[in-house]
C-alpha cells in the first residue's frame, strides 16, 4: 500500500471516529444537559397526598420554562400541567393515579420521586341527624 492510499485510509478513520464523538456529545447535550447539573429535581411536592382531581405543588429545578414534550407523572400515570416554570409546576392529580412516585422527565432524563399518596373520596356519613349513642 502506496503512502497516499495510507494517509487516504488514516483520514477516513479519523473523520469516522470524529463523527461517533461528535454525536455521542450531542446525545448527551439533548439528554437534558446532565453534563453540568442540568438535570431536573423536585425538592417537595404540596400536598404530599390528595384525592384524584387535586391540585399539586411541584418544587424543584431545571423544569424547563415551557412543558413542550416534557411529562409529569403520578405512579406512572401523565398528569396535565396547568401552570409549568422552571422551578414550579402545578397540575391536578390525574384520573386513576393510585399512590406511588410523582416524577418530572425533561428532555428523556427523568427526576428524583417524591411520594404522593392519593386518598379516597369520602363521602358523608349516613343517617345524617339522629340521636348520639
Amino acid at each position: 500500500m502506496g503512502l497516499r492510499a495510507r494517509h487516504a485510509r488514516h483520514r477516513r478513520v479519523l473523520e469516522a471516529a470524529l463523527r461517533i464523538t461528535a454525536t455521542l456529545i450531542a446525545g448527551l447535550l439533548l439528554v437534558g444537559g446532565a453534563i453540568g447539573g442540568k438535570s431536573p429535581s423536585i425538592s417537595s411536592i404540596s400536598p404530599t397526598s390528595g384525592v384524584v382531581g387535586a391540585s399539586v405543588t411541584i418544587n424543584g429545578a431545571n423544569f424547563g420554562s415551557s412543558q413542550g414534550s416534557s411529562t409529569l407523572t403520578f405512579n406512572g400515570i401523565k398528569a396535565t400541567p396547568t401552570s409549568w416554570k422552571t422551578g414550579v409546576i402545578v397540575a391536578a392529580v390525574p384520573a386513576n393515579a393510585t399512590s406511588g412516585p410523582v416524577v418530572v422527565n425533561v428532555g428523556g432524563v427523568a427526576s428524583n420521586s417524591v411520594t404522593f399518596t392519593v386518598t379516597p373520596v369520602t363521602s358523608g356519613l349516613s343517617p345524617t341527624s339522629g340521636a348520639a349513642i
